[in-house]
């Protein structure tokens, strides 16, 4: 039911950012969303200090992306321990992301706390991209509760 939403999205997508013109200040910015899902492939976990959480932990993920079921490009990241709450027993992680798509990269990057992840969907900010995707910013919504794929939710601006 879901599946022909994103492959239209992505597609609309890649359409629309290869025809928008920079924002200036006497236009408003235009917005483009749309939604992929994702398969983890791998993923390595770095522990640099005592058992459980401490800084500079970090979690490496490299994704396929997926759009109406069909393969359409990968999603890598990095997230790091940055910030603790022993008294709590939660952390926060400094987490980058990029994901490769049909022309182009999208970059995001954001905080993601232990509250959060694989709980709720958590935002970062889109900090650019290349080809069709050049000159983007934005949100992104991580959306990755459940035992389903994640979802990733670009909200991009002009």
């Amino acid at each position: 039911m879901r599946k022909l939403l994103p492959v239209a999205a992505a597609i609309a997508a890649a359409l629309t950012l290869t025809s928008l013109s920079p924002a200036s200040a006497h236009k408003p910015s235009k917005s483009h969303d749309f939604t992929v899902a994702t398969t983890t492939i791998d993923e390595a976990r770095i522990d640099v200090g005592k058992p459980g959480p401490s800084l500079g932990d970090s979690n490496v993920i490299t994704e396929d992306v997926y759009a109406g079921g069909k393969k359409i490009g990968t999603s890598d990241l990095t997230c790091t321990v940055v910030r603790l709450d022993p008294v709590k027993h939660s952390f926060a992680g400094e987490c980058f992301n990029v994901t490769v798509l049909p022309g182009g990269q999208i970059a995001a990057q954001g905080i993601a706390t232990s509250d959060e992840i694989e709980k709720v969907p958590f935002q970062q900010a889109i900090t650019g991209g290349t080809g069709a995707y050049k000159g983007v910013g934005g949100q992104l919504t991580v959306d990755e509760a459940g035992d389903g794929p994640a979802h990733l939710t670009f909200d991009l601006v002009r």
